[in-house]
């Protein structure tokens, strides 16, 4: 005969008892804890000013691409004037610019590359600049991980 129902316990009839079953188990309250984890739970946000050079090659099915643009962009919540910087492609691919340290999102604006695979053009790349000198080589298409 059921009783209260599974969550809150099961009363034998037979024997006048309640046997209650637990509702979450040890392990189940590790995991939530665990999940939370520290901190307020936001992702972490850089809100520095310092910039730093980056440099790399843009390349498409392994040949370099040239007539065209790559933009950094570092704002974020704590940064949301931060500007957009640009820099162009030499005929070689490569690149160089100054950012903000943090996480910026990474473009392209490359009209004959847009013409071949239009796509590509709305690429979006997360990449985490670091004080400092960096290298960002850019393969595209992506693959995926």
């Amino acid at each position: 005969m059921r009783g209260i129902g599974p969550d809150y316990g099961e009363i034998n009839a037979m024997h006048g008892s309640i046997r209650a079953r637990p509702i979450v188990s040890p392990i189940g309250t590790l995991v939530v804890l665990l999940a939370l984890g520290c901190g307020d739970g936001a992702p972490a946000v850089s809100s520095s000013q310092e910039e730093a050079t980056v440099h790399g090659k843009v390349t498409y099915q392994g040949k370099p691409l040239s007539g065209g643009e790559i933009r950094f962009n570092p704002a974020n919540a704590r940064r949301p004037d931060a500007v957009m910087r640009t820099a162009t492609l030499d005929k070689d691919g490569s690149y160089t610019i100054k950012t903000l340290v943090g996480q910026n999102t990474v473009s392209l604006s490359v009209p004959s590359l847009s013409k071949k695979d239009p796509r590509l053009s709305y690429t979006m790349i997360p990449y985490d600049v670091q004080s400092g000198d960096n290298t960002f080589p850019v393969e595209l298409p992506r693959k995926e991980k």
